[in-house]
């Protein structure tokens, strides 16, 4: 019996500890500033043509951002409040891609809600990893 327990802490604290080596939030340097115009741009033309999802910041990533040809994305949003949200933050991990050199990147969205509803972004920051690189780190620089 103690001898399973163990086995079972074990496990769990190494299952524990792969997870949290691999948590793109931890090891993210530099970041690079994204311009945020054209993101914008769709936005307010999808609003235009009557599209619900220029009014749902949470499917944006969907819409706005390339997820073919990936292995995983992962994303995760907060609003400032439930009832009426004014503020969003979205973090979209992206990991895999069929790239000899960039395996993956992460991108920080901050957005704002506009008089008609819609959302505009007000900031992207985005950083890539390498394939090439032993310890899954994100930085703004180029991958070789």
């Amino acid at each position: 019996m103690k001898f399973g327990s163990f086995c079972f802490i074990f496990l769990l604290v190494s299952a524990s500890c792969y997870a949290s080596s691999d948590d793109p939030s931890r090891n993210v340097g530099s970041l690079e500033s994204i311009d945020t115009k054209t993101f914008n741009e769709i936005i307010q033309k999808a609003h235009h043509e009557g599209l619900g999802w220029s009014v749902r910041p949470e499917l944006y990533i969907f819409y706005l951002f390339d997820l073919s040809e990936i292995k995983s994305v992962s994303y995760e949003y907060s609003f400032d409040s439930v009832e009426s949200p004014n503020y969003v933050n979205i973090n979209l991990v992206r990991d895999g891609f069929l790239d000899d050199s960039v395996r993956g990147d992460i991108q920080y969205l901050k957005l704002r809600k506009n008089k008609n509803g819609t959302w505009n972004i007000i900031s992207i920051k985005k950083a890539r990893s390498c394939w090439r690189k032993k310890n899954l780190t994100y930085s703004s620089e180029a991958c070789l």
